[in-house]
Formats: C-alpha cells, sequence, structure tokens
C-alpha cells in the first residue's frame, strides 16, 4: 500500500499545530504564545498545538537517533518511514500558517519529551531497539487520542476537519509501530 499521500495531511497538522504554540516567550495572558502569532486561536487549540509540535519534534529526532543505533532493518525502514512523514508534515505545516499570515516560531520539545529523547539516546544498542518502538508506540497512542479529541470538541473548524483527517495516517503509524512491538512481519 502506497503511504505516501497520507502522511502529508500528518505532517501539516502536526506542522500547523505546532508552530504557532512554540514560542520561547510570550506577554501575560497569551497563553504562551505571542499575540501576533496566536492571532485567532483559543487557548485550547494553542496548548493542543504545542502538543502536537512538540510530538512532531520528537518522532523526528528519536527516529533519526534509531537510524544511526539500531541494527534491525524493520526498525531503520520504521524511522526513515518516521523521518520523512513528519518533515514533510513540518513543511506543511510552514506553508499552511504562512497561509494564514503567521510566523512559525522555532520547534522545540516539551520536557517530557526531552526526557524521553535523552533516555534514548542513554540507551545501549541492546535494548534501544525496545525502548524506541515503545516511545513511539506511546507517541502514537497519545497523537490519536489528542487529535481525535480535537476532531470531535476543538473549536476550530479548519483545524478539526484537518485533525480528522489525518488521523487515518496515526493509525497507520500505530499499526506499524505495534507490528514492531509484538515481532510481527511488516505488510
Amino acid at each position: 500500500m502506497n503511504m505516501s499521500v497520507r502522511p502529508l495531511p500528518l505532517v501539516a497538522l502536526l506542522a500547523l499545530l505546532a508552530a504557532p504554540a512554540l514560542a520561547q516567550s510570550a506577554p501575560p495572558g497569551t497563553s504562551g504564545v505571542p499575540t501576533s502569532q496566536q492571532g485567532n486561536l483559543s487557548s485550547k487549540t494553542v496548548a493542543v498545538l504545542r502538543t502536537a509540535a512538540s510530538s512532531n519534534l520528537f518522532e523526528i529526532e528519536s527516529s533519526r537517533l534509531a537510524l544511526g543505533k539500531t541494527q534491525s532493518n524493520a526498525i531503520k525502514e520504521f524511522a526513515d518511514r518516521m523521518v520523512g512523514d513528519h518533515t514533510r508534515a513540518a513543511n506543511r505545516a510552514r506553508q499552511v500558517l504562512a497561509e494564514m499570515g503567521a510566523t512559525p516560531p522555532p520547534a522545540m520539545l516539551e520536557p517530557a519529551h526531552q526526557q524521553q529523547l535523552d533516555a534514548l539516546k542513554a540507551a545501549a544498542n541492546p535494548q534501544f531497539d525496545r525502548a524506541y518502538v515503545e516511545a513511539q508506540y506511546t507517541a502514537h497512542v497519545e497523537a490519536i487520542a489528542l487529535m481525535r479529541d480535537y476532531a470531535r470538541t476543538g473549536d476550530n473548524e479548519g483545524l478539526r476537519a484537518l485533525a480528522a483527517e489525518i488521523l487515518p495516517a496515526l493509525q497507520s503509524h500505530l499499526d506499524h509501530v505495534t507490528r514492531l512491538r509484538d515481532g510481527t512481519p511488516a505488510r
């Protein structure tokens, strides 16, 4: 099954959701996002964007790490897919933000994602593969829950639609990492 089309919406949402929320400092009362970048987004949407952006960056950085550490061809294939899909998403998000007149701030990991990445960096090669697969599994379960919730209850119609659109790609990623986790061959 060709997955080159489905990940683009995932990239777009994760990038779109991440970019406005990643400002390093902001005036009081702007939910951590400068007023010029927050625009008409609610604090709930900004929080979702912040979490999604950090998750997207974690997916890319941990997968780049996996490409250098693992000896498993199956994990290398998955990691390569994650780097490609999530990088395309970040690029698409920047494009969408530009169309909205917003300037994306630099991407950064939330503390929990940074701790997970640091733990993966410290993992010895025999334990790395299992730790990486578990981290990817957890990240995808959380991303699906976040996007499913926003698709149902989000207050920005365009982002709600995009969240719903990317759920199949996220599910495909989760299915792939679940097969790795369970030791079953990829399809």
